[in-house]
C-alpha cells in the first residue's frame, strides 16, 4: 500500500464552541496603554474571570503578532525554535542594515530611515497581502478557478506563505541562507518591490482573467 502525504489547509471558520463560558469570562486587555488605565467601578472585569492571552497577543514590547505568526508559517516538521531563530536572525540583519544606512545618511535624511525591524516586517507583509484568491468550484463536472474576496487574516497568512516559499527556493538552490533571503525579501516588500510583490500581482492578474467565473461563487 502506498501512503500519500495529506494536504494541510488553513482553517478560516469560526469555532462553534469555546472552553470559556461566555457568562463568566471576558476578553483580556492586549493594549499596553489600556493596561495603564484603571478599570471603571462598574466594569465587569472587576468581578469576572479573564480569558488567557494567546501566545501572539501578549502586550510585552519584545513580542509582535506578525513576527510570531511568521515564525509559525515558516516552521517545518514542528521545529519551532529553529524557525524562530531564522526569523529573529532575519530581523537582526534588517536592523543592522538599517542602522548602517542611518549612520551613512545625511543629517536631514536620518529621520526618514526606519530603524524598527518590527515595523519593516509589518509593512512588508501588509504590502504582500492579496485582495483575492482562486478557489476551485465544480460545475457540470468541470472545475473552474473562481476568484473570491479574501479575509484579512487569511490574506496575511497567504502573504507569509508566498514569501516563505520564495525564500525556501532561493535557499534550496544555494543562492543564500534562508535568514538572509527572508531579510532581503522583507526589506524589498516594505518598499513594494521584490519577488513576493510580483507573485501577488500575478495572482491578481489571474483573478482578473477569471472574473467571468465569479457567478459560480454561490
Amino acid at each position: 500500500m502506498i501512503l500519500r502525504p495529506c494536504a494541510r489547509f488553513i482553517s478560516t471558520s469560526t469555532p462553534s464552541s469555546s472552553r470559556y463560558d461566555a457568562k463568566v469570562f471576558r476578553e483580556p486587555i492586549t493594549d499596553r496603554e489600556e493596561l495603564k488605565k484603571p478599570l471603571a467601578a462598574d466594569d465587569e472585569r472587576n468581578f469576572l474571570f479573564i480569558k488567557a492571552l494567546k501566545s501572539d497577543e501578549t502586550p510585552t514590547f519584545y513580542r509582535n503578532h506578525v513576527v510570531d505568526k511568521l515564525v509559525r508559517v515558516c516552521m517545518t516538521d514542528g521545529r519551532k525554535e529553529t524557525s524562530r531563530k531564522n526569523v529573529l536572525s532575519a530581523l537582526e540583519i534588517i536592523k543592522r542594515k538599517q542602522y548602517q544606512t542611518w549612520l551613512n545618511a545625511l543629517e536631514d535624511q536620518k529621520s526618514k530611515i526606519e530603524l524598527s525591524a518590527f515595523k519593516i516586517v509589518e509593512e512588508g507583509i501588509n504590502n504582500c497581502k492579496p485582495l483575492m484568491k482562486l478557489q476551485g468550484v465544480i460545475r457540470g463536472g468541470t472545475k473552474y478557478d473562481v476568484p473570491f474576496p479574501i479575509e484579512d487574516d487569511e490574506a496575511e497568512f497567504r502573504a507569509m506563505k508566498m514569501m516563505r516559499d520564495i525564500c525556501r527556493q532561493k535557499a534550496k538552490h544555494g543562492e543564500t541562507f534562508f535568514k538572509d533571503a527572508l531579510a532581503a525579501e522583507l526589506m524589498l516588500a516594505s518598499q513594494n518591490e521584490g519577488a513576493t510583490i510580483q507573485a501577488k500581482q500575478e495572482l491578481h492578474k489571474t483573478c482578473e482573467a477569471n472574473r467571468a467565473y465569479a457567478h459560480y461563487r454561490g
